[in-house]
Parts: structure tokens; C-alpha cells; sequence
């Protein structure tokens, strides 16, 4: 199965088409023309996802290209004992199984709602069709894949020589750039002590410990999920120098 549709799909209505898009504007296709957003709007679906549910499952195909339009999701890739590994965070407006879908292969990774998610499933001819006729996006996305993958190498080099405070102050930091934060102060997201320690390659009775150590030294203030940047610049100190 290619998407998780249990939440039933909603069709295209006139008021949310590509064409009339609020959010386009900070996403790849913000400079694309009408007609070239009529095109990618003509087969274009949206599918709804509560929290935890599977956008794309590891091992699966896509046939169009997904663009997160609400929500939160989370990336994973699973070892052969079932440890979880967090690759990636998205939010609006990204798209999400992007590499798979240029690369015509399978999902490497599996998608999971974080939240509620809406997601836009554009048809991967009428993509492909924009894709060829502008050599302008061709170019972004080259460039976007090469950024992504730059910041995935430093990510994973990071998680494997790091020490685990340094670990967690990334992963922290990593929520704050991705996310951002709630007008109270915290997190913009709402995360498990397990995806933490999927983030920052550890474990969550580790992730506990630092926590709390972060917590005692005044970096952060924690209650239950929710955590509050406390001192932004020793969390960035301890990413360099651990």
C-alpha cells in the first residue's frame, strides 16, 4: 500500500487548490506559473492523518508527491532489532518521500504523524511533467537534495562521535530550528522521551538523565513532554565543545 488512506481522502474544491495556495510562497513551487500549478492541481488529493498513524510505510512505492500541508512528521528507519532511528523532522510546507520519488525507488524510511497531519498528493506525471518543461525547479531540488544530505551526514557523524549531552543539546536545538516554539516558550512539538532518544541516537532511560541534568543546570525546564529553551547559547556551546 502507498499511503495510509484509513482517514479517507478528501477531493480538490476550489477553495484549496495549488493555484490559490497560501503556503506555496515558502515552499519549492512558489515560483512556478498558473498554468504549471493548474497542471500539478488537476489530479491533486488531500489524505488526513491522526497522531501516530503511517503516511508511508518502509518498502513501498510512491506515486506522487507528497507535500506536508499541516502537521508534524517524523522520519524513521528501523535496524533488524526494531530500534528506531529518527532521520528527519518536516513540517509545513515540506514534502516528504521526496528522494524515493525522484529516484523512482522505494521508501527507505517510514512517515509517521507526529500530530494531526493533511498532506496534498500530487500525481507523479503531472510533477514530472512540470519538472521537465522548468529547469529552474530541476535545479532547486538538486540543490535541496544536496542540503539535506549534508546535514544528514553531520547529523549522523555527530550522533556516532559525539558525547550524549552534546547529542541531546543538537536534538534540542534540531526541534527549535525545525519547530520553533509555543508562545509560552516551549518546544513546538510534543515529543516521547523515545523519540528523543531516536533523535539523538540513545537511549530513553539516557535521554532521562540528561534531561534532567539539563534541567539542574538551568539549560531547559521540563514538565512531563514539554520543554522550554532555557539558555539557548550553553545549549549551542555544548553542541560545539560537548
Amino acid at each position: 500500500m502507498l499511503f495510509n488512506t484509513t482517514s479517507c481522502p478528501s477531493l480538490n474544491t476550489k477553495k484549496n487548490t495549488c493555484e490559490n495556495c497560501a503556503k506555496r510562497d515558502y515552499s519549492l513551487l512558489n515560483e512556478l506559473s498558473y498554468d504549471e500549478l493548474k497542471i500539478l492541481n488537476k489530479n491533486r488529493y488531500i489524505v488526513s492523518y491522526k497522531t501516530g498513524e503511517t503516511i508511508c510505510k518502509e518498502g513501498t512505492k510512491p506515486l506522487g508527491l507528497i507535500c506536508l500541508n499541516k502537521g508534524k512528521v517524523k522520519i524513521i528507519r528501523r535496524s533488524d532489532n526494531g530500534t528506531e532511528l529518527i532521520v528527519a523532522l518536516k513540517k509545513p510546507v515540506d514534502f516528504i518521500g521526496f528522494r524515493a520519488l525522484m529516484s523512482d525507488n522505494i521508501y527507505l524510511s517510514s512517515i509517521i504523524a507526529l500530530e494531526e497531519v493533511e498532506v496534498c498528493i500530487i500525481d507523479k506525471t503531472d510533477f514530472f511533467k512540470v519538472i521537465e518543461a522548468n529547469k529552474q525547479l530541476a535545479f532547486k531540488i538538486i540543490n535541496l537534495f544536496a542540503q539535506e544530505l549534508n546535514e544528514l551526514d553531520n547529523r549522523m557523524f555527530n550522533n556516532i562521535h559525539k558525547h550524549i549531552r552534546a547529542r541531546m543539546a543538537d536534538a534540542l536545538l534540531l526541534i527549535d530550528e525545525v519547530y520553533g516554539t509555543y508562545p509560552n516558550g516551549t518546544l513546538a512539538v510534543l515529543l516521547k522521551r523515545q523519540d528523543l532518544a531516536a533523535l539523538s541516537n540513545m537511549t530513553a532511560s539516557n535521554v532521562s538523565r540528561v534531561l534532567s541534568s539539563f534541567s539542574k543546570e538551568n539549560l531547559i525546564e521540563t514538565n512531563q513532554r514539554d520543554i522550554k529553551i532555557k539558555n539557548l547559547k550553553a545549549l549551542k556551546d555544548l553542541s560545539v565543545f560537548g
